[in-house]
């Protein structure tokens, strides 16, 4: 009990009892029931969060030749042709003279050689962006460009296997080959993984940018003791127009800066016909030349000269010192190789060209030569634009011609087959274009300064039929300048339920 301190009144009184504080029960409570609430949601929607999607499959180019496939769960093949998409499961092969480009989903391409066949094991998309790519090489040659925006992520697989080795894709740009024998990876840009199939302990290789590595009977035990056996790639395939061709579809500024160091280098060493791979053989003619005339004398006054003749018949690739002409394509008479001091192909004093036809059975005829000799001197040097008139070629050394990325184009020429009723042609222009027309029509969505066109081939609006088609890309530059590529487009419907 407790008194009052007051002088006069005392009085005494009981204190208030204190309220007991009853909120931390109910906040551990409350706190419990909403933990457990956000694990039931999360795992509920987590259900729904990465679905698979249906749209999961690689779609098929024919570049060139006939291809066959079969479903999965079958044991038939049957032709396939361009814009066919494949699921997982399904297989793929070519044959002898045929290439084909697969595009994976979205902006990942494997480009297959003749003779070989591809299994699609799994492909996968899920809607939180994880991609899984599972390719099987049982026997052949490909070449892929894999992006690194997705498969750079560590959630995400781009796997291709052998029997004998399994390689891990992470955003490159690599060759691949498998035979009885031996598998044979040459990377180009980004990294991979090599992993050692059918061993206990599934050793890795790491392979770097410029490194190749061979896995056979020699080297499998060297890579189990941990041993180096990377070496560095040789220029034949640097320099060669499969990877070249391939790499063009995304790097064509690249490419043509490669093949102007070839230019140069054959120019420079004329006489090195004795390093080409392919052999000589008697019985494809030699090709003729036109112009210019053994012995003329080109005036200091020009940069360039410009070599043109005649290729024999059943010809597949054309060769001017050691440098194939890309714009000549198979089948073709007419070819057209441009020399310009520029480029380091026509020099002061003596000029010695040597042309080379190439069958289709890879036999080299004996080769033609003219030499010219030029009176420019190294301090004198023209500005002069070159003049082209040939069709797929370009008007003038200072201004590129049109390069088509969709669909994809053979370097050779070799036109793009499809049963699609449409057609969609992109591709990259010189950013000097002021306008570009496509057969004569004149693009209105381009203005002058993009790089990038499009054009869309429609059977239903007649300008695309059945049978082969030319689109003549005319792209109009400073001074009304024009460049030319040309794309041939096979057109064969399908008729069903015939």
């Amino acid at each position: 009990m407790y008194y009052s301190r007051s002088g006069r009144n005392r009085s005494f009184y009981t204190p208030r009892r204190k309220r007991r504080n009853n909120w931390g029960p109910k906040a551990v409570f409350w706190g419990t029931v909403l933990l457990i609430s956000w694990i039931v949601l999360k795992w509920f929607f987590g259900l729904f969060s990465d679905i698979r999607s249906e749209d999961a499959f690689a779609e098929l180019t024919i570049l060139n030749g006939q291809v066959e496939f079969s479903l999965d769960g079958t044991d038939a093949w049957a032709p396939a042709y361009s814009d066919q998409q494949f699921l997982a499961g399904d297989t793929l092969r070519t044959n002898s003279h045929s290439r084909v480009s697969l595009e994976i989903l979205g902006n990942n391409f494997v480009f297959l050689d003749a003779n070989t066949t591809l299994h699609f094991e799994e492909m996968e998309e899920t809607s939180s962006g994880r991609k899984i790519v599972l390719l099987s090489l049982e026997k052949g040659h490909l070449w892929s460009r894999v992006s690194d925006d997705v498969f750079g992520q560590k959630k995400s697989r781009f796997e291709i296997s052998t029997p004998r080795s399994r390689v891990h894709v992470r955003g490159t740009v690599f060759d691949f080959s498998t035979s009885d024998t031996e598998d044979l990876l040459r990377l180009t840009k980004g990294s991979v993984e090599v992993e050692l199939l059918e061993e206990e302990e599934t050793p890795f290789a790491s392979v770097s940018v410029g490194q190749k590595i061979v896995i056979n009977a020699e080297t499998i035990p060297q890579i189990k003791q941990g041993r180096n056996v990377l070496d560095i790639i040789d220029n034949n395939f640097l320099e060669s127009e499969w990877h070249l061709g391939n790499l063009e579809r995304f790097a064509p500024q690249e490419v043509a800066d490669i093949r102007r160091r070839i230019e140069l280098k054959a120019a420079r060493s004329p006489r090195s016909e004795k390093t080409e791979n392919a052999p000589t053989h008697s019985s494809h003619p030699q090709p003729e030349i036109l112009t210019p005339k053994p012995g003329d004398r080109i005036p200091a006054s020009s940069d360039s000269v410009k070599v043109e003749g005649v290729a024999p018949e059943g010809t597949l690739q054309m060769v001017v010192n050691g440098y194939t002409l890309t714009r000549f394509q198979p089948g073709d008479r007419k070819w057209v190789y441009f020399s310009s001091q520029k480029f380091g192909t026509l020099v002061p004093g003596d000029n010695l060209y040597s042309v080379v036809a190439v069958s289709y059975d890879g036999l080299r005829s004996e080769p033609s030569t003219v030499n010219v000799f030029y009176e420019g001197s190294n301090e004198n040097i023209s500005s002069k634009p070159v003049e082209v008139t040939s069709v797929g070629t370009i008007d003038s050394e200072e201004f590129s011609a049109p390069v088509v990325t969709k669909p994809l184009i053979l370097s050779d020429g070799t036109a793009y087959q499809t049963s699609s009723e449409v057609v969609t042609i992109r591709g990259l222009v010189d950013p000097k274009t002021n306008r570009i027309d496509v057969n004569g029509f004149k693009l209105k969505r381009f203005q002058p300064g993009q790089t990038e066109f499009s054009y869309i081939a429609n059977a239903k609006y007649g300008n695309m039929e059945e049978g082969e088609n030319l689109y003549e890309i005319k792209a109009f530059g400073p001074d009304d300048k024009a460049a030319i590529t040309t794309v041939k487009v096979v057109y064969t419907p399908l008729n069903v339920g015939e």
